[in-house]
């Protein structure tokens, strides 16, 4: 790989380490999504690294109408190249699931401690690892004296783990970052290029409550549910054998996730809800599956008059499946980084998650996922960490990466 490169992004591990256990140290767990001390910290820090740096606050009118308690913050940072390059945005998000438990934990979660070669806390990977590298990959480039004619874009984004409305979804919308691609949040030992679709429903069966004692006269509307239920499962066994050809995906997936139903256990329950996920692989759209669910229920109501089922789209998590081809130019350029820091290249790959990158393609800047951290880091669970090794090394891969993107000059045609 380029010495220059190497030599520099070593000489700023502890920096790079360092930032990773300062961001740590500051909670932005969502809910219910405090922003102002995270944004107010990278609004200073990315200004002392050399990046021009724009905090977005988002209209309070925009938080009001989705109940949200706290305002939305988004941070945009970009390190200026010479001009009439190519642009790179890396794309992070802000927030974190919350700690849960914290007696569970080896470590506070809030320390940023190192063991081991690894370091803890809530956000290590995700995703503020991941925000850590894109950062220190265009400050290692400007260091190294490499020119470059493109800009590098940080896209810091809020409120990932709650869908990305107000953050990558708000700063696509308004037009508040462009560029010719974008890495979203991602593993080092492979390329996301194709995430599923979601769809939500939400069920619910109606019945007739009455006194246990005399239970027939009324209509046990969990027992009706159960019908439905089985019939789910019924769906997922069916799409099991309608697998995705892309790598990684498997098949559109039914998760029976909440349940709610009755009041008492001696009364006839006269309701019952439940909310199903369903993973949605490209090859199949979210309206083959809605379909398939109340072509099920109809026949159920058909063979039980006494059936009463309706069904609602929860309309906050509805998202259509997205896909890069695998022979997209952005992938080879991933690929060409990757080889020339690794000396291979890595898998590319779909996955049943949802990630901000869908708000980029809707708005015209194709995306892929990569950076720091595997799927084994503990994301979402307890004693979360980061390998250092894992996050100087995709450091030295996205210094590349932004090396050989943005430092051409593009070409002007009539």
């Amino acid at each position: 790989m380029n010495v220059a490169i190497e030599k520099v992004v070593d000489s700023m591990s502890n920096e790079i380490v360092s930032l990773l256990q300062k961001m740590i140290q500051i909670p932005s767990e969502n809910p219910p999504g405090n922003y102002e001390q995270i944004c107010n910290f990278l609004e200073k820090e990315l200004n002392s690294l050399g990046f021009e740096v724009q905090v977005v606050d988002v209209p309070e009118e925009e938080t009001r109408k989705l109940n949200l308690p706290t305002p939305r913050k988004n941070v945009i940072a970009v390190m200026k190249g010479n001009g009439g390059g190519k642009n790179l945005i890396f794309n992070s998000h802000l927030d974190t699931v919350p700690v849960g438990d914290l007696q569970q934990w080896t470590y506070p979660p809030f320390s940023g401690t190192i063991a081991n070669g690894k370091v803890y806390g809530r956000g290590a990977t995700d995703s503020k690892g991941r925000l850590t590298s894109y950062i220190m990959a265009a400050v290692a480039l400007k260091k190294s004296g490499i020119p470059f004619n493109g800009d590098i874009v940080i896209a810091a984004t809020c409120d990932e783990e709650t869908g990305g409305v107000l953050g990558a979804g708000y700063v696509t919308g308004q037009r508040l970052v462009s560029g010719d691609m974008v890495v979203v949040e991602g593993y080092s030992n492979h390329i996301v290029r194709a995430m599923a679709g979601v769809l939500q429903l939400r069920i619910k069966s109606t019945g007739r409550p009455a006194h246990a004692a005399f239970k027939w006269k009324g209509i046990n509307a969990v027992e009706k549910m159960a019908k439905v239920i089985l019939e789910l499962t019924n769906l997922q066994e069916q799409l099991k054998h309608q697998p995705s050809e892309i790598e990684g995906m498997k098949y559109t997936t039914v998760n029976v996730g909440v349940i709610n139903g009755g009041t008492k256990v001696n009364v006839v329950p006269g309701t019952c809800e439940i909310e199903v996920d369903f993973r949605v692989i490209p090859e199949q759209s979210l309206d083959d599956i809605y379909n398939l669910v109340s072509t099920m229920i109809e026949r159920l109501q058909m063979e039980d008059p006494e059936v009463n089922i309706q069904v609602e789209r929860v309309p906050d998590f509805q998202t259509n499946p997205t896909v890069t081809e695998a022979n997209s130019p952005l992938i080879e350029e991933l690929q060409s980084a990757i080889r020339e820091v690794r000396e291979t290249t890595i898998p590319v790959v779909g996955m049943l998650g949802q990630s901000d990158t869908r708000w980029f393609i809707q708005n015209g800047i194709p995306g892929i996922n990569f950076g720091p951290g595997t799927n084994n880091n503990n994301l979402h669970g307890y004693d979360e960490f980061m390998e250092i090794e894992d996050l100087i090394q995709t450091t030295k891969i996205l210094t590349v990466l932004g090396k050989n993107f943005c430092g051409t000059k593009q070409l002007v045609t009539d």
